[in-house]
């Protein structure tokens, strides 16, 4: 249940960053797409790589708190207040 629910909510933000990239520039969407996949990626291979350090030499307890800081630190940015 928790990996079906974790892949769901990385569907959803997936869609909602691409409507939001696809908001910006009508003209140069497939540009700003791949910079959206190009940090996607890297942010997920860089979360995997520290989650494997940590689960060896930290455990559990380390890899939750990774995953707790992360997830309190995207709530930030989304939360953070924007200029209009």
């Amino acid at each position: 249940m928790g990996a079906i629910s974790f892949d769901l909510g990385a569907q959803a933000t997936l869609i909602a960053h691409q409507t939001i990239v696809y908001g910006i520039d009508p003209a140069a969407r497939s540009r700003l797409n791949a910079v959206l996949f190009v940090g996607m990626f890297i942010g997920m291979a860089s979360g995997a790589a520290l989650g494997s350090l940590l689960l060896a030499h930290g455990g559990w307890i380390a890899v939750v708190l990774l995953a707790t800081t992360s997830a309190l630190a995207a709530l930030a940015v989304r939360l953070w207040p924007q200029r209009r």
